[in-house]
């Protein structure tokens, strides 16, 4: 417990972080997203809640240093990451956002947010002000908080990526937002066939996007080129 107390605090022995390197890009990201937050849910975390966030990540962490491939195991969980982030984003973005720039994605579910939170989460010993069920302020104080722990990770096992060499130096050929904007196509595209709302994306398209998970899982050093040869095409990342 000492590593996770010491990461609590911002007071990280040097032989404790020695020992995995990643453990330095946690004790920068507790340091600037949960005890410098300006987000007000964040700053009334009670320490025990803190305490296990961080004590995921270390696990987290150490389980991907303590793989053969440490690449394709960052990988792994960096699309589990992604994948939950994604079905949370959805329901928050509004169609000014810069995901909404890709086909597929709308920025137009957010009225969907009570229903998901009331089926999706586990509210614990929250009240609704409604008895039956979350108004749509509640609902998103629920999401937006899932959203904030998977957002976390994401940028922490994204920086772990690019600690093990696992990108492409030339930014604008890195498969990671392309990977982002398919996977929230996709999981858009599987809201709308949920919830029976008409598809934006066709289904060969879904299929397509979706296939870019295999791409990655498949260990290819340039999932974006092997992505991108399977279909004969070029990935359309919305210009700039």
């Amino acid at each position: 417990m000492g590593l996770f107390r010491n990461l609590l605090h911002i007071r990280t022995a040097k032989k404790e972080i020695s020992r995995n390197p990643l453990y330095q890009i946690i004790v920068a990201h507790v340091q600037k997203d949960i005890h410098e937050s300006p987000h007000e849910l964040i700053q009334k975390l009670p320490e025990e809640s803190r305490e296990k966030i961080i004590q995921e990540i270390c696990n987290a962490t150490e389980t991907i240093w303590q793989t053969p491939d440490r690449i394709l195991g960052n990988r792994e969980m960096l699309l589990e990451t992604m994948l939950n982030q994604a079905q949370y984003e959805i329901l928050m973005i509004e169609s000014d956002h810069w995901l909404c720039s890709f086909h597929g994605i709308s920025g137009q579910l957010k009225e969907y947010l009570p229903e998901f939170a009331q089926a999706q989460i586990e509210s614990g010993d929250f009240v609704w002000t409604q008895k039956d069920k979350p108004t749509k302020d509640e609902a998103y104080i629920l999401v937006w908080g899932k959203f904030w722990r998977a957002n976390l990770y994401y940028n922490i096992l994204n920086e772990t990526r690019i600690y093990l060499k696992d990108h492409n130096t030339n930014i604008e050929r890195d498969w990671l937002f392309p990977l982002q904007y398919a996977l929230t196509a996709f999981v858009e595209y599987k809201f709308r066939k949920e919830y029976g709302l008409k598809q934006l994306l066709e289904d060969i398209c879904a299929i397509q996007y979706s296939s870019f998970l295999d791409v990655v899982l498949q260990g290819y050093k340039d999932p974006l080129a092997k992505w991108e040869t399977n279909y004969n095409k070029v990935f359309p990342i919305p210009p700039k």
